[in-house]
């Protein structure tokens, strides 16, 4: 059974992505479960890139509370 991708950590889903991507480059699957993996890939690229977001606006964040409070 396979986890809900926003209960996934960015590595679990960066994982699971690139097991997808492998399957669907493979070539050998039925059209609809080519379709559904893909369904599912784009889902969880868009929760992989929905994280990287969150981590560059915190390094933003906290770059800026450290400048601010270097001078």
């Amino acid at each position: 059974m396979e986890k809900n991708i926003e209960s996934l950590s960015f590595e679990e889903a960066f994982a699971a992505l690139a097991k997808i991507l492998q399957q669907l480059e493979a070539g050998d699957l039925p059209l609809a479960e080519s379709l559904a993996l893909y369904e599912r890939g784009m889902a969880l690229a868009k929760h992989c890139n929905v994280q990287l977001d969150t981590a560059e606006l915190k390094i933003k964040t906290l770059a800026e509370n450290s400048a601010g409070t270097a001078g």
